[in-house]
């Protein structure tokens, strides 16, 4: 009935959008499911008013869809709306004051403490220069729970007597985090003349890198991207047998120090998040984890 608008509708996504072809299969099957309901209730595209759209919500809520489909729904009708008035098909959008409702936040990717004791037994076997600077690299990352932003841009002014290390994070916000044992001994070595970060800044091209902590194999302050390289790598190595995110390892951090009775305000002071609220998550994550455990091993879960 209505294949002249949709086939209209599918070039203008493709075409004017530059949408992809995932994202335009979605919306084909949102408004092909939309005007097969309204075929079934015998009403016209130019009939549909406010009361009409609350009732297709309606008819969508009895789905039990998750909140991010619903929410990909009413966009890809609104959507569909913008598209028919362009063309004057219809004058007004019925679904123009829906508020698509707020979209479940996933919760974070966490490493389980036995995954994280083997990727760390891994990371000891060498001693070579860039070796050390990765156990820096990660004793940092999951050792004191800095976004890997901060840890790239840590200097070597920044290591405070050896037991704390200043952190400058979001909205040029400074903060003391402390290093555990292992981070002290292994940035003492690391540090040390003839250590890890000396020999990779001879390598450095024109002039050494004199402030930052953390180089690459070019002599050079190591970025973001170098070390999503160097997780990849470790995955690949064996080290960690799935793919994680820098972030994992501060998620991580957070959980584990939560799951073994750590005050939730400590823990937003060692993340330096501005609210509670933000570092309330991971309370969803350990209850998330509990109930794991709990299905595992009770007979009668």
């Amino acid at each position: 009935m209505y294949d002249d608008l949709r086939e209209g509708f599918t070039e203008y996504l493709r075409y004017e959008r530059k949408l992809s072809e995932n994202t335009i299969a979605a919306y084909e099957r949102d408004v092909d499911q939309y005007l097969r309901w309204l075929d079934e209730e015998g009403i016209a595209l130019p009939e549909v008013d406010k009361v009409v759209a609350r009732s297709w919500l309606f008819r969508l809520s009895r789905e039990k869809l998750s909140k991010n489909s619903l929410s990909r729904k009413i966009s890809s009708i609104k959507r569909f709306y913008a598209y028919l008035i362009e063309i004057h098909a219809v004058q007004v959008n019925p679904f123009q004051t829906i508020h698509s409702p707020k979209k479940d936040k996933p919760l974070p990717k966490v490493i389980k403490e036995v995954d994280m004791e083997e990727f760390f037994s891994q990371l000891y076997k060498k001693d070579d220069p860039l070796s050390q600077r990765d156990q820096v690299l990660f004793e940092l990352l999951y050792g004191s729970g800095m976004r890997v932003s901060e840890v790239c841009a840590v200097d070597i002014s920044d290591v405070e007597s050896g037991a704390h290390m200043r952190v400058i994070g979001k909205g040029n916000k400074e903060r003391i985090v402390p290093l555990s044992r292992k981070t002290q001994e292994i940035l003492a070595r690391y540090l040390a003349a003839g250590g890890g970060r000396a020999l990779l800044a001879e390598k450095a091209k024109g002039a050494p890198e004199k402030s930052a902590l953390l180089l690459n194999h070019m002599g050079a302050r190591l970025t973001r991207r170098g070390v999503i390289y160097i997780i990849d790598k470790y995955v690949r190595q064996g080290a960690l047998h799935y793919h994680v995110s820098p972030h994992s390892f501060r998620h991580s951090f957070a959980t584990h120090l939560l799951d073994h009775g750590a005050d939730l305000k400590m823990i937003q002071e060692l993340l330096g998040h501005s609210s509670l609220s933000t570092t309330q998550i991971y309370t969803k994550v350990s209850s998330t984890r509990l109930r794991e455990l709990y299905n595992a091993g009770h007979p009668h879960a």
